[in-house]
């Protein structure tokens, strides 16, 4: 059976899409606050450009990107898109609370310390990003990433995405059972559920890689669905 993304529109924004650049286009600046990284707006370069280009962050006073009309609104990166942003496009400048910028070594440092699993979600978030899909967070459903054909405004989510990595064991939280349940919760939203299997050498060191040695992990793609027999028999008559 050939599996096929699936990609559902929302009817009202849809039709009033406008193309934006893949990737942003100004420097910005932005600083570590723990869990995100908090962009503000210069003169230079407006915080609804960063989201619209590429649909990175969400606004600190919106539901999605920066659209309150407070000049106080901020824009919220996760550690992965800022990471992507800061160090392999070179658009964002990170600093600390003590406003001291941040090199790749010392931003790797503070992520590890609030996420463990960094590395290896990040790799996974680059992977889906050279796919050309638009990612935002998926704890919502229990999941690491949720990801969209051209963003959230114009699309619902076509994957909830889990990141399973070398150190995930049979007492790990996505056990078969577990594992269920999550599909379960992204079926009942219309969303298939993505595995990213992250695999590594015996040389790798997650506490000492760089952007080059973090091409020496690979990933493999699980899709999780349930089979449906009757839409297959009736795809099967139309071909």
């Amino acid at each position: 059976m050939e599996f096929k993304a699936h990609f559902k529109r929302k009817r009202k924004s849809f039709y009033n899409f406008n193309k934006h650049a893949a990737f942003p286009i100004c420097e910005y600046k932005g600083i570590l606050n723990g869990l995100a990284v908090e962009v503000v707006n210069t003169e230079q370069a407006s915080i609804a450009s960063l989201h619209d280009n590429g649909g990175y962050g969400k606004g600190s006073m919106s539901r999605g990107g920066p659209i309150s009309g407070n000049p106080h609104e901020t824009l919220l990166l996760g550690l992965e898109e800022a990471c992507l942003l800061a160090y392999f496009l070179e658009a964002l400048e990170i600093s600390d609370l003590a406003g001291n910028t941040l090199s790749w070594t010392g931003f790797l440092q503070v992520a590890l310390e609030y996420d463990t699993q960094f590395v290896y979600k990040l790799a996974a978030y680059l992977y889906l990003k050279a796919k050309n899909w638009i990612i935002k967070s998926g704890i919502k459903f229990g999941g690491d990433f949720l990801i969209y054909k051209q963003g959230p405004s114009h699309f619902h989510a076509s994957f909830l995405v889990i990141v399973q990595n070398p150190s995930n064991d049979n007492s790990s939280h996505f056990v078969a059972k577990n594992l269920k349940g999550v599909q379960r919760v992204a079926e009942t939203s219309d969303k298939d559920v993505l595995l990213l299997n992250v695999k590594q050498t015996q040389e790798f060191n997650p506490l000492l890689v760089t952007r080059e040695t973090l091409s020496a992990l690979t990933i493999e793609e699980t899709v999780i669905r349930r089979f449906n027999y009757t839409s297959f028999v009736q795809s099967k008559q139309k071909q």
